[in-house]
């Protein structure tokens, strides 16, 4: 007989209940994971969120109609509008174009206008004015008054006033010379003449009449007022005797009227051009 009383006692199954139980829950769960790794696609099918990117479709171009990488990619009618905006840019470069010739045109009438103004300024002087009609001559194309005026502005021509004193001192000389008989004469008239040529006696109020004395007075009376070109006219009938005295002073005064015709007619020119442009320009 066994000494131990715990031999006696009644013995217990080693593996319980409990732990068959935890076995087969543990299979459970690892066929289930199996299943659900298997069959959850088809059986738990994700849908695509508001927020997912969409995937397109695959495109049907074959590769080598693709454009490459890097080109810009061709939009349906955009051709029409490439079109249109190459129009619309070159009428705008041609409108460009037109301004700029216009503004440059009105320029060059401005400064051809200064410069004229400048030379009629520089011309009614007694003085040279080569240098107004050099640079006149750089805006201007040439013409037959600038051609004409190149031989005049080295020297010049006396002005309006100077022509006027001068003259005044002359007038005595001329009105005696045209008293001059002639070679032909007598005695008795070539010894008035002598006399009168060391008193004058000239009447210088009277602008009537057509003696010496009245044209000459009607000479002075238009150059003192400034119109040279109408005394000129008024001693074409003096006697020749007067009209020699009178000579320099006569190329003098036909000198400053040639110049101021020339100068007058390129500064209507400059102007007139000038307002062409202007209206002209876009």
């Amino acid at each position: 007989m066994p000494s131990d009383p715990a031999l006696y006692a009644r013995r217990r199954p080693l593996l319980g209940p409990s732990f068959w139980a935890m076995i087969a829950l543990c299979v459970f769960c690892v066929m289930l994971g199996a299943l659900v790794t298997r069959f959850g696609p088809t059986w738990f099918p994700v849908k695509p969120s508001g927020d997912s990117p969409v995937q397109a479709a695959p495109s049907v171009t074959p590769p080598a109609a693709r454009a490459p990488v890097g080109s810009p990619i061709p939009l349906e009618g955009a051709a029409p509008t490439v079109v249109g905006a190459d129009a619309e840019i070159e009428r705008l470069e041609t409108r460009l174009a037109l301004l700029e010739a216009g503004q440059k045109g009105v320029l060059d009438a401005a400064a051809a206008s200064l410069a004229a103004a400048a030379l009629a300024e520089a011309a009614q002087t007694s003085g040279s004015f080569e240098e107004e009609l050099a640079s006149l001559e750089r805006v201007l194309p040439m013409s037959a008054d600038l051609r004409a005026l190149s031989r005049l502005a080295q020297t010049g021509a006396p002005t309006r006033a100077g022509l006027a004193a001068e003259f005044e001192s002359l007038a005595a000389r001329a009105a005696t010379a045209a008293r001059n008989p002639g070679e032909d004469a007598d005695l008795l008239a070539r010894v008035r003449y002598a006399l009168s040529s060391i008193v004058s006696i000239r009447q210088v109020s009277s602008t009537r009449g057509a003696t010496p004395d009245a044209k000459l007075a009607r000479a002075q009376r238009l150059l003192d007022e400034g119109d040279v070109e109408s005394a000129i006219r008024a001693l074409d009938t003096l006697p020749d005797p007067a009209r020699i005295v009178l000579a320099p002073w006569l190329a003098s005064a036909e000198r400053r009227v040639e110049v101021d015709r020339h100068v007058t007619a390129i500064r209507a020119d400059a102007l007139a051009g000038l307002a062409q442009v202007s209206r002209a320009a876009p």
